[in-house]
């Protein structure tokens, strides 16, 4: 049996920051998942933690939290080059969007997300908003 890794989209990661969408708990807490996140990731959540004017203690804690409860996975040049063939192919989410996928994709993952861009995306877990 091959186990499957979940890389864990912003848009969860701020669901959960929220605390107001209970369905990604069961990822972010399971434990007995195996929880990666990119980089680009921690951008957009810095990017989001400053627009919500958080402090800079909290932002550190935030970050800290995501690498306490999954593995951040740096953008190598092999997933830098994956995002561009699927940009390249059409793939109609963002950059940040395009390497979570790659991220994904490069080490056998699924991704974990509630974002639009993934909702047709065989290989996304997509918590359906609403």
């Amino acid at each position: 049996m091959i186990l499957i890794g979940f890389v864990i989209d912003t848009w969860v990661w701020v669901e959960y920051y929220l605390g107001e969408d209970s369905r990604v708990n069961e990822y972010i807490e399971n434990d007995s998942l195996d929880l990666f996140t990119s980089t680009i990731t921690l951008t957009e959540m810095i990017k989001f933690l400053h627009q919500n004017h958080e402090n800079p203690e909290n932002i550190r804690h935030v970050v800290s939290e995501i690498g306490i409860r999954s593995l951040v996975i740096p953008v190598t040049e092999d997933i830098a080059i994956l995002a561009g063939e699927f940009k390249n192919e059409g793939f109609k989410g963002g950059i940040a969007d395009t390497i979570i996928l790659a991220t994904a994709r490069s080490g056998g993952h699924k991704v974990v997300t509630g974002d639009p861009h993934f909702k047709d995306i065989s290989d996304a877990v997509f918590i359906k908003t609403g």
